[in-house]
């Protein structure tokens, strides 16, 4: 069960950097998601049997239904081979965390690095946070740190992510706008700092390349791309841990706050969690530890 609930953390994750998931359930032998995008309604169930897993797709079969695939298949390739090179000389990379759990922040870094930082973070162990602890997370929090050329690191405490994500709604946007905004600014952040870089690289959270566009405008003569899996590139796996490693605090300081221990994801025992914080401390006291957009929050409404 705890590999699952990992394994669905990972999907809600993916389908969440394309559009706000707006129900999700259990259902018989698995866990079933939907989106809802303008006319567009697709669902996605989740079996975990004998056989192994499965997904079924159902609904519309429009370009939400594309994008979703996309992002869950990890197929969306970079345009060209010339993307997929890896950079060198000096470059940077950034990654964030959060964005699929309903308790806690969400938290974006960037990090930059020359040929001699990388080959030293790899020596320290720096690869795609989600292959690590959670406890070597926080150790290689301080080497990066140490090593990397530049590092910024963005967070958005519920509070401020609640308020943040109602304007970008008021403005027709949804969580990729927000993410978009937090990936331009740690990562801006890093690279004027550091003028001699080549490159920058975002691990893809969207098919929109409005992120890339902004920086190119910004830093004409840094060659700026986004492709998935691109924890694959050590400036971005460094920047993954960073990111992990704030939030991972963030929520150590909730579950003091809470009185207990509070659950990543967002599955039913992150919705258990908040009932039991709507219980103890009201309704009102949940903004200042959940993002309210999730489903979790929606199934809520039957509590008094």
């Amino acid at each position: 069960m705890d590999d699952f609930a990992q394994y669905l953390a990972a999907v809600r994750g993916k389908l969440s950097a394309v559009a706000a998931i707006s129900a999700e359930k259990d259902i018989n032998f698995g866990h079933q998601f939907t989106v809802l995008q303008n006319d567009e309604k697709v669902t996605l169930s989740v079996y975990n049997g004998k056989k192994g897993r499965k997904l079924v797709w159902g609904g519309s079969s429009g370009s939400l239904a594309a994008a979703l695939k996309s992002a869950v298949n990890g197929d969306a390739a970079p345009a060209n081979s010339r993307q997929q090179k890896q950079f060198a000389g000096l470059w940077a990379g950034s990654d964030e965390s959060g964005k699929g759990d309903f308790f806690g922040p969400l938290v974006v870094a960037a990090v930059a690095v020359d040929d001699t930082a990388a080959v030293k973070l790899r020596e320290a162990g720096v690869k795609d946070c989600k292959q690590l602890t959670d406890k070597k997370i926080l150790e290689l929090e301080a080497e990066i740190k140490q090593i990397a050329l530049s590092y910024s690191v963005l967070e958005l405490k519920p509070e401020v992510y609640n308020l943040r994500y109602e304007q970008v709604r008021q403005e027709g946007g949804n969580l990729n706008q927000l993410l978009g905004y937090g990936h331009l600014a740690a990562l801006s952040k890093v690279l004027e700092q550091q003028p001699g870089c080549s490159g920058a690289l975002i691990d893809q959270f969207t098919v929109s390349d409005a992120v890339v566009r902004s920086l190119a405008v910004k830093f004409p003569g840094v060659e700026c791309r986004q492709q998935p899996r691109a924890e694959s590139d050590i400036a971005v796996a460094a920047a993954s841990i960073l990111a992990r490693a704030q939030f991972l605090r963030r929520m150590e300081a909730l579950s003091e706050q809470a009185g207990f221990e509070l659950p990543k994801g967002g599955g039913e025992a992150a919705t258990q969690a908040a009932r039991q914080l709507l219980r103890q401390q009201g309704r009102a006291a949940l903004r200042a530890y959940v993002k309210l957009h999730f489903a979790n929050y929606a199934k809520l409404s039957e509590d008094k």
